[in-house]
């Protein structure tokens, strides 16, 4: 679940600590020493759990939610239903359904039960969000968040008896309130440390790797849908522990309370801080919760500095008593047009700490075994035909490929290849054919078991988890290779980082690398699937002579390591001359020819439709 529990468990735990302490600690320094009113810190304190657990979804997953405070509407209701003593509920809703006017828990119990019924609708919202196609920067997953805001509000509203409505709500009785930060401080430091543990996690790294690219993780035997539906649920959960928390300390609940202005106040605060980063999101909840409250002084009537009233002219059309609305509004627009990632993007105090204890090591000294292949597992495709519209993309097209050698495919730009290397790896969807895969067919099966099947791929651009470094790129694979491919061999990551020539760049985020690095990194990402084919999209690609011939012999190393077979698109001559074994020529969507490379130099159809020349009688 974790790749190094160092790193990924005790780290982010010690982190969460540090990141409490200093978050606790400022707010009773605000409140002792700077004037700040305990109430405000209370709240400051139960608003950062609330955030915190809107940043376990939208910072891992990439998907902008409007609808986690309508989760904490939901998670409020039933905590107050629940905990509320039936002699307060009879004064207001006594006619409620259910019987709940009855019912009275624990406050404690009441959270369990407000956390199971807010998850229960969270499961049904997230198929939702399934089936809409949900991904990172998609608007259908705000809609529908959206579209539950204002849901949960509605039904608040004009639900009286159950709710009691926009005048009455619900209210504990006096004196039956939180009484205690105890229960505050405890909630903090578990959400603190839940959501870095998550994030290191196993499922919280494939949500980042869809998040950075949906289609290459998928390639790389990501099922997206399962990780952000994980986030969703663990989210909601925070989050309802949270909003139950603020109608305790609050003593009442209105269907206002939870609604469009709590929402702003929690994506401003997130958005502030950045909402890639633990740390980045406590440090908004401060910021804004400071700023808001100064901007509330500022325009309150009577406020003056060395002696200057603010409220008067010509001051007065500025310091007014929505000021503190003004700030928000301001804060949002600032930093989602001059820094959208926030005051420390996705900087983790314990990434800190670790990258200063960390000790420099040196790369594996023993190389990994060269696998011997297995030709039991033939790839067969066979008869396969892609029209776009009325255009004929393939016609009838078919190849084979065993795990001992390397396949090459050539042929003029519009041929067909990358065409066909997206039929092979379910990324488009041809009207007949087959693809077969040791006796499997997975002609209809999505691109991710397609990859967990064996058949994974690279791409004619580069398609890297950019915000990750090069190990967590590596990593991703082989978290996914450990439990859908357990029974090949899979390579160490730290040797196959050395093995790629990428140990000294480990640590570099992908974004940083050049091009030519970058290409091997795709490539090492691609073998840590351990998969039975690798499948390369044009590899050489803005790739010089020497370069090529450099990547022959990177590609031959890497298959060795799993014993897997290649299939390879290129358009460089030289390049799939000196590694193929067999060779497929497409032109025009057919295959015009196939056989040994020689056999392929040597063809005048070949030569005509490839290279050029004329056809010799």
């Amino acid at each position: 679940m974790f790749p190094d529990l160092r790193r990924d468990v005790l780290y982010p735990i010690v982190g969460g600590v540090v990141l409490f302490a200093l978050f606790v600690g400022f707010g009773l320094v605000y409140q002792g020493q700077l004037g700040g009113a305990e109430r405000l810190v209370t709240f400051a304190l139960i608003d950062a759990v609330i955030v915190l657990g809107i940043q376990i979804y939208v910072g891992n997953t990439g998907i902008l939610s409007f609808g986690h405070i309508g989760f904490g509407a939901i998670a409020g209701y039933a905590f107050a239903l629940s905990a509320i003593s039936p002699a307060e509920k009879a004064k207001r809703i006594s006619d409620a359904p259910f019987g709940l006017a009855d019912v009275q828990l624990s406050p404690w119990l009441a959270v369990g039960v407000a956390v199971a019924a807010t998850l229960v609708v969270a499961f049904v919202v997230g198929v939702g969000l399934a089936r809409s196609g949900a991904e990172s920067g998609a608007v259908s997953a705000t809609v529908i968040t959206l579209a539950l805001l204002f849901v949960t509000h509605e039904v608040a509203r004009n639900w009286p008896d159950l709710t009691g409505g926009d005048r009455a709500g619900l209210s504990f009785r006096i004196g039956g309130t939180l009484d205690s930060r105890v229960p505050i401080y405890v909630a903090l430091l578990v959400t603190i440390v839940i959501a870095r543990l998550y994030a290191q996690s196993r499922s919280g790294r494939l949500a980042v790797a869809a998040r950075e690219d949906n289609l290459a993780s998928r390639a790389m035997g990501v099922n997206p849908l399962v990780q952000q539906m994980v986030a969703l649920l663990i989210s909601v959960a925070v989050v309802s522990v949270g909003a139950s928390l603020r109608v305790y300390e609050k003593g009442s609940i209105l269907p206002g309370d939870l609604f469009f202005n709590l929402t702003l106040v929690t994506l401003v605060m997130l958005i502030v801080g950045g909402r890639r980063s633990v740390t980045g999101t406590l440090l908004g909840v401060a910021v804004i919760t400071a700023g808001r409250e100064l901007a509330r002084r500022l325009g309150q009537d009577g406020f003056e500095v060395f002696g200057i009233g603010l409220d008067d002219a010509p001051l007065d059309w500025i310091f007014r008593e929505n000021l503190k609305s003004v700030f928000l509004g301001v804060s949002m627009l600032g930093f989602m047009i001059w820094r959208p990632s926030g005051l420390l993007d996705d900087w983790e105090l314990d990434r800190w700490f670790h990258a200063r204890s960390a000790r420099s090591s040196e790369p594996p000294t023993d190389p990994l075994p060269i696998l011997e292949p297995d030709d039991s597992t033939p790839l067969v495709v066979e008869g396969v035909n892609v029209t776009f519209g009325g255009f004929r993309a393939l016609t009838d097209v078919g190849i084979e490929a065993r795990k001992s050698e390397v396949v090459g495919i050539i042929g003029p730009n519009g041929a067909g290849k990358t065409t066909l290397l997206n039929v092979i790896t379910g990324l488009v969807e041809s009207s007949s054919g087959s693809v077969v895969l040791g006796g499997a067919d997975l002609t209809s099966a999505p691109s991710f078991e397609i990859a967990r099947s064996g058949l994974v791929r690279t791409f004619q651009n580069l398609r890297l988890f950019t915000a990750l470094t090069v190990r967590e790129n590596v990593e991703v694979s082989a978290l996914v290779a450990a439990t859908s491919r357990r029974h090949q061999p899979s390579p160490d990551v730290d040797g196959l980082l050395a093995a790629a020539g990428l140990w000294e760049h480990r640590d570099r985020r992908a974004r940083e690398l050049d091009y030519g690095t970058s290409r091997r990194l795709e490539l090492a990402r691609a073998t840590a699937m351990a998969p039975a084919y690798l499948l390369l999209d044009e590899p050489t690609s803005g790739m010089s002579d020497s370069e090529s011939l450099l990547m022959i012999e990177q590609v031959r190393r890497m298959a060795g390591l799993v014993g897997a077979g290649v299939v390879v698109i290129d358009h460089d001559l030289n390049f799939i001359i000196g590694i193929c074994d067999r060779i497929y020529c497409l032109d025009c969507g057919e295959v015009i020819a196939h056989g040994s490379p020689a056999e392929i130099q040597a063809d005048p159809i070949v030569q005509a439709a490839y290279l050029g020349a004329a056809a010799q009688a």
